[in-house]
């Protein structure tokens, strides 16, 4: 007996979701390049000669995997390469939360005045990403075999979620209203 829940549309809702999620960090990284190495360099992390080819890589891995999400006989395989990206990103985030250098800007959605700092907030989120990941990669899905209504109610739950997704990132980029007052 599998413990994993085999209900077709669950997992396309899941798969749309991370899907979306990773095409619009992708796109948004793709954008501003430049932002982007500085972010990858703000981690401290990587020694300097790997920060722009991380930083020019990612962005494309993640958009092949959210489209190879989107191909059934890749889907498992992107499945399981988010799940790896969201898992190594949990741990970039945990270990400057850790290091008490949580000004940083995580990354995650770029916009022209993100501010977003890390916490704990953004280490789960990506390990609840992580999670999803898993998920669809233990899932058994044949698209052929999930109902038309099941198809229109994954894809507007994963519409509400990345949007929700996205809006909980911008809660989090505002400034606190102590610090305003100062």
């Amino acid at each position: 007996m599998s413990w994993v829940i085999n209900d077709p549309a669950l997992t396309v809702l899941a798969t749309l979701f991370v899907g979306l999620v990773l095409a619009v960090a992708a796109i948004s990284k793709l954008r501003r390049p430049d932002e982007f190495q500085g972010v990858v360099d703000n981690y401290r992390l990587l020694p300097a000669f790997l920060v722009k080819p991380v930083a020019k890589l990612l962005p494309w891995i993640e958009l092949a995997c959210a489209v190879a999400l989107m191909v059934p006989p890749a889907r498992e395989m992107a499945a399981w390469l988010a799940m790896g990206l969201f898992v190594v990103f949990a741990l970039a985030l945990a270990i400057n939360v850790g290091r008490g250098r949580t000004h940083i800007d995580c990354g995650c959605v770029r916009r022209p005045t993100s501010k977003s700092r890390i916490g704990m907030f953004h280490v789960l989120r990506a390990l609840f990403l992580a999670g999803v990941s898993t998920f669809i990669a233990m899932s058994s899905l044949d698209v052929t075999s999930v109902p038309l209504a099941s198809w229109l109610i994954a894809v507007a739950s994963a519409a509400m979620m990345a949007m929700l997704y996205v809006a909980a990132d911008v809660m989090v980029g505002l400034p606190n209203s102590r610090e305003s007052r100062t």
